[in-house]
């Protein structure tokens, strides 16, 4: 019999066994390993978060832990919304650990108060996941899909110089400035500013997301919380030539796993665009990852598949499309 329980994540054996069951359930069947390292997930379990209450679960058979499974609940902003993870070994499939961890993650979400249910599944390009007819037995419905992309970055950082000169013709009086961890004390009601506006300008599909809520405070407790994991990140903005901030972006990398970066966000607000602006931010933070992680072999991202601007970008640096993301939604 099944029994799901929550995860003590004071307990390193119980988390132990809880992220070796989602890692070995979320790398099945694809073609890199871009789940949590355990050294960076044992000190996230370990370190408070005032942006979000994330709840883990497993499922046990005996003394097995034989699912596993994350209600993400954001504090800061759309706080009627759950993001929820459910993984399950491919040994372990076909016999009810998959709904009885689903069930249990949404009894934490619908006790917090939340009624709008987020998850994703992972697709071949091309094909089919499993979890969409799960899904579909559980009344989620396909809310979007995103292509999830892979830059090998070694062997593309030395061929962007044609890229250099598409940009310089196009920049005008904008310039990009870049920093690492923390956002310039000048700069942060700027950054502020365009990441509350990020979930407007970007396709959603069918997704119900209210607006982000930055402020200078919580961008320093993101940044603090960073430090003690170990997180690196590498930012740029450009800037007008009054100096307002016209786009922003970044990418981090983990010091428990410094072969991986992961894209945060892009964005280049709609009064500025024309200019190659994220290409460039792109190009400067790309180029200073390469300078200070020689050993990253590959950037991750995610793009809707009707985000032709961003995708195209992608395009010019290198990025592939590996795998989609299909995001599904359950209002209740």
């Amino acid at each position: 019999m099944i029994d799901v329980r929550q995860v003590d994540k004071c307990d390193e054996t119980q988390v132990r066994d809880w992220w070796q069951a989602s890692h070995d359930g979320a790398v099945a069947g694809r073609p890199y390993d871009t789940y949590t390292p355990w050294e960076l997930a044992r000190q996230a379990a370990a370190t408070d978060n005032p942006d979000w209450d994330l709840v883990f679960v497993a499922a046990y058979d005996g003394g097995r832990v034989v699912g596993a499974g994350v209600t993400n609940m954001p504090l800061s902003d759309n706080t009627d919304h759950a993001y929820l993870e459910v993984y399950v070994p491919e040994p372990e499939r076909r016999r009810g650990v998959g709904t009885a961890v689903l069930a249990a993650v949404e009894e934490v979400a619908t006790s917090g108060g939340r009624n709008v249910l987020v998850a994703e599944a992972i697709a071949p390009v091309g094909g089919t996941s499993p979890g969409e007819p799960f899904a579909a037995r559980h009344s989620y419905a396909l809310a979007n899909r995103e292509g999830f992309k892979v830059l090998d970055l070694p062997q593309y950082a030395g061929s962007w110089g044609a890229l250099d000169e598409h940009v310089a013709a196009r920049i005008g009086d904008y310039r990009v400035v870049e920093w690492t961890n923390r956002v310039p004390d000048e700069l942060v009601d700027g950054v502020c500013g365009a990441l509350n506006r990020f979930i407007g300008m970007i396709p959603t599909g069918d997704l119900e997301m209210g607006d982000l809520n930055y402020t200078p405070e919580r961008i320093r407790r993101r940044e603090e919380r960073a430090a003690r994991l170990g997180t690196t990140g590498l930012a740029g903005a450009a800037l007008s030539a009054d100096g307002s901030l016209a786009g922003y972006h970044d990418v981090f990398v983990d010091a428990a796993r410094t072969s991986q970066a992961n894209i945060g966000i892009t964005m280049v607000l709609p009064e500025h665009r024309g200019h190659s602006l994220g290409l460039a931010m792109k190009l400067a933070t790309h180029r200073s990852l390469r300078a200070r992680f020689p050993d990253c072999q590959i950037v991750l991202t995610g793009n809707a598949d009707v985000n032709e601007h961003m995708n195209a970008v992608n395009g010019q640096l290198g990025y592939r499309l590996v795998e989609q993301i299909l995001e599904f939604q359950k209002v209740l």
